[in-house]
């Protein structure tokens, strides 16, 4: 996810598509609500809501980037997915994607076989540890299981690397098909993300 614009939001995908493992308690966790901000100018916004469906954990992730010259919208990309998982295990997901009008979409949910992957760039099954890339949920990170992008279900080349934040808490460092750094605090909340553009321009999140 090199050319900022269009391509910008390929690295955003991943918005789509991990975070700590998060408390399986009665009460959904905190939502997360982030500025893509580029070169210090606000861009898009990345929205992540929680809800609670019986022992389910419901989490929507809303990413919208429209990047503006001379306040005219020069691309827009929408990502809108629903994830669904049961005590911290991936259950289902829902993505729809449209870049500049172009639409995907993919499905994939946990069958006893494996994970099932339906979508625009066909079907596939996909081994039963597999998860989708999702940030707030950093348990996958790691490369111990597979990782699919919630934009095209397709399994990702990723290399990961671990480090101590001196203030406390973990640091990511993402290579492959992207190139990011997370931050979690040490109860696992997500605080930081950056991820590197095409053209290598670096985009960050600021809490909105």
């Amino acid at each position: 996810m090199r050319t900022l614009l269009p391509a910008l939001p390929r690295r955003l995908l991943p918005l789509l598509a991990a975070t700590p493992a998060l408390a399986q308690s009665a009460e959904p966790p905190r939502d997360y609500r982030w500025r893509v901000m580029r070169n210090g100018t606000p861009i898009g916004s990345h929205d992540v809501t929680f809800s609670r469906r019986g022992e389910e954990l419901v989490a929507l992730s809303e990413v919208v980037v429209t990047p503006r010259v001379m306040g005219i919208v020069v691309y827009r990309f929408e990502h809108r997915y629903t994830e669904v998982t049961r005590a911290g295990r991936f259950v289902s997901v829902s993505s729809r994607l449209n870049r500049n009008g172009r639409i995907v979409e993919v499905r994939a949910e946990a069958t006893p076989r494996g994970v099932a992957v339906h979508g625009s760039e066909g079907e596939r099954m996909l081994a039963p540890d597999a998860a989708p890339l999702s940030w707030w949920e950093p348990q996958r990170f790691g490369g111990a299981i597979s990782i699919f992008g919630t934009s095209t279900g397709q399994l990702m080349d990723l290399r990961w690397a671990r480090e101590a934040v001196p203030a406390g808490g973990t640091r990511w460092r993402l290579s492959g098909e992207v190139e990011a750094v997370l931050e979690f605090a040490t109860d696992g909340r997500w605080t930081a993300y950056q991820v590197v553009g095409d053209d290598g321009s670096t985009v960050i999140y600021e809490r909105a």
